[in-house]
């Protein structure tokens, strides 16, 4: 049986006191979101004050691309790296980023995978000495008074990769995030089971890159979202009809990466989503 969620914020918290969980927590500190236009793939910037989290890192093909993204913030060093899963639109850059930025800590899901890029992954671990944990049990931190909650996966295996993904939600003051790797249903469900699952959430980045599941429409009418971004290709091979239906039901603002970078800022009590 797993251990209790506040057994594993504690030991969280010891963990990460290097790294701020244990400092006076600034209210209504600046939050910079970007969705990158990678195609059918996931890499989310998130800008915590003057700290960096990178949220999965796309595909191998768009190192260059993420790199210039954070070149241009002049960007050394990545706080945390989350990386929600193994897949290769998930963890393309993963290894090319450790070596090239120093990285505080990876954060990953505890399982492993049968591929050259996990294998590079870790690799790259080894070789720059980069701290990594892989998750069991749901964790807490903090930074620069942006509050960060990592959803684990519950069973200790799926038949669907996707299940493994970490799910995490982003607090400024009263805005919210949720972004939900490649969760399918069962990853959802388990979410919604969660202290999290509680929450209104101003935007989702949806899960699958617009795959539909049947606890979407649970998870939907409990967040509440205004925004909802999904990571497609101009294709957008996974975008299916029911989840289409399910957005334009709501009246939800969906952003599709295809069209362009979604950018989302909060001050702590505004939130304001555009797209280039």
């Amino acid at each position: 049986m797993r251990k209790k969620r506040w057994y594993a914020a504690f030991s969280l918290c010891l963990l990460f006191l290097m790294n701020g969980c244990g400092e006076v927590q600034e209210k209504d500190a600046s939050l910079k979101m970007t969705f990158l236009d990678t195609g059918k793939s996931d890499c989310i910037v998130i800008e915590a004050g003057g700290s960096v989290v990178v949220n999965d890192t796309a595909d191998e093909d768009d190192m260059d691309a993420i790199c210039t993204f954070l070149d241009e913030r002049q960007t050394e060093r990545i706080e945390y790296l989350i990386l929600s899963h193994f897949d290769k639109d998930h963890i393309g850059s993963a290894a090319g980023l450790i070596r090239r930025y120093e990285v505080g800590q990876v954060l990953m899901p505890d399982y492993e995978e049968d591929s050259e890029l996990y294998l590079s992954l870790m690799e790259a671990l080894a070789e720059t000495q980069t701290a990594y944990v892989r998750l069991r049990e749901d964790v807490s931190f903090s930074l620069e008074g942006i509050e960060f909650y990592v959803n684990a996966p519950q069973e200790e295996s799926y038949d669907n990769d996707n299940n493994y993904s970490l799910i995490t939600t982003v607090a400024n003051g009263n805005s919210r995030f949720l972004l939900m790797g490649d969760a399918q249903k069962k990853r959802t469900e388990e979410f919604l089971e969660s202290p999290a699952a509680g929450e209104q959430y101003d935007l989702i980045k949806m899960p699958h890159h617009g795959d539909y599941n049947k606890k979407l429409k649970e998870l939907f009418a409990t967040a509440r979202p205004v925004y909802v971004v999904l990571t497609t290709d101009p294709e957008r091979t996974r975008v299916e009809e029911e989840t289409v239906l399910l957005l334009e039901s709501a009246r939800y603002s969906a952003l599709y990466t295809d069209e362009g970078v979604v950018t989302a800022i909060s001050d702590g009590r505004n939130i304001e989503v555009s797209q280039r």
